[in-house]
């Protein structure tokens, strides 16, 4: 993945955000509704993940590396969207992008619905556990 500057990274969510509100909803930024407007980021930002994964897996490959695997009901990590711009470390572009077409990033945080199952007890350790492995490169 090639280095792009912060500009760079806000001008080309800004597109994104822009194709996706034309494709999922036939309508500009500045008629949308706060969740169409996180439907597109959440699509924008998958975009980028899915890339990674794919990244990541064809390493997996290479390497013949060890892969663990855990299976829980209880294993939700919340809402993911915000959590997601901070580990792509893509919060401050997207906050920037939103804010220039009329959008509180806080409020688009706010329409992405909370599963309300698990999030508590020995599956959300887990899946902090989980989270924090990921994190460190493991």
């Amino acid at each position: 993945m090639a280095f792009v500057t912060e500009k760079e990274k806000k001008k080309e969510l800004k597109n994104k955000i822009s194709n996706y509100m034309k494709l999922l909803f036939r309508r500009s930024v500045e008629e949308a509704t706060p969740q169409q407007v996180f439907q597109a980021v959440s699509y924008a930002v998958k975009d980028d993940i899915i890339d990674r994964w794919i990244a990541t897996h064809k390493e997996y490959e290479k390497k013949n590396v060890k892969t663990v695997y855990y299976l829980s009901m209880e294993f939700l990590m919340g809402r993911a969207l915000g959590n997601n711009l901070i580990n792509l470390t893509y919060y401050d572009a997207v906050k920037e992008a939103l804010d220039e077409l009329g959008f509180d990033l806080n409020l688009i945080e706010d329409q992405e619905p909370d599963a309300a199952l698990g999030n508590g007890g020995l599956g959300r350790l887990a899946a902090c556990f989980l989270d924090s492995l990921a994190t460190l490169g493991y």
